[in-house]
């Protein structure tokens, strides 16, 4: 019972969450900033390296390859930072329904996991559309040649990827909430800033090895850089499948130790937000 009242508060909060998400326009307007949005950025990094390939040694076709799946698939990274790092302000201070919700008979979980399953899901829309608009460009109208072959991905092994990395990165929201919870405008800069830690660290415009030898323990310590590179291993198989059960056993792992870490967090800052009163507090600008 417990489970299955786990799901039916999921799937009701989902359903709010859609509506909040798309119900702020009409649904041209909302559908071209979904197309418009992942699009802007994956055109920036990709005609940047287009243009360096054409006045330098030459297009690096493999790389820019693996770019185009990287950025096309960390709008999963950014829908879902964005999403867990408002969610607590605008259900705070703009709805005022936060500290509604913590008093009903469920808890906040399944109401963040369903919230967080509507940017998943906008996230695979827009994946979408950005790698059928990436083929259509680049080995379409300008005739580039790269190896990137939609027909030729892997869902057997692209799908239990994206299911783990989204797992992580909603574990990684609990974290953000966590935060939101026990400070104050906070969220202003931290949906933000821990997506572009992870575009940075992340594996997404260069490999963990380009990094400082300091560094790479931290880019290999992030779910979302094995996360990008069970993808990648899904669309270019040229590696072996050991690489991406490696990639995947890394996953599991930074997963597992990432919803641990979340959820205590989370716990504790819940717990302090009902000490001090946080959970009806405004703020005020």
């Amino acid at each position: 019972m417990a489970v299955a009242g786990f799901f039916r508060s999921a799937r009701e909060s989902f359903a709010v969450g859609w509506k909040i998400e798309s119900n702020w326009t009409d649904p041209v307007l909302f559908a071209t900033y979904r197309i418009v949005q992942p699009l802007a950025s994956l055109m920036i990094v990709a005609f940047i390296v287009i243009i360096g390939g054409t006045y330098g040694t030459g297009l690096p076709k493999d790389y820019l390859a693996r770019l185009i799946v990287s950025n096309a698939f960390f709008v999963y990274v950014a829908q879902v930072m964005m999403t867990m790092g408002w969610l607590v302000h605008t259900d705070r201070s703009r709805y005022e329904v936060l500290k509604n919700i913590y008093i009903s008979p469920g808890t906040l979980h399944p109401y963040m996991v369903g919230r967080s399953l509507v940017s998943v899901l906008n996230a695979t829309i827009s994946v979408i559309i950005s790698l059928l608009f990436s083929v259509l460009l680049f080995n379409g109208l300008l005739n580039l040649g790269l190896p990137l072959d939609l027909l030729a991905v892997n869902l057997l092994l692209l799908v239990p990827a994206v299911v783990l990395g989204c797992a992580s990165l909603i574990a990684i929201g609990y974290i953000l909430c966590a935060v939101n919870i026990v400070s104050n405008r906070m969220e202003f800069i931290l949906a933000e800033s821990v997506s572009g830690i992870f575009f940075l660290l992340g594996g997404v415009l260069f490999p963990p090895s380009a990094l400082p030898e300091w560094v790479q323990p931290l880019s290999a310590a992030l779910p979302v850089t094995h996360f990008l590179a069970a993808v990648r291993d899904s669309f270019f198989p040229a590696a072996g499948l050991g690489t991406y059960l490696v990639d995947m056993g890394y996953l599991a792992l930074a997963t597992a130790v990432t919803a641990l870490v979340g959820v205590l967090i989370f716990r504790v800052a819940e717990h302090r937000a009902k000490q001090l009163g946080l959970f009806d507090r405004k703020s005020e600008y």
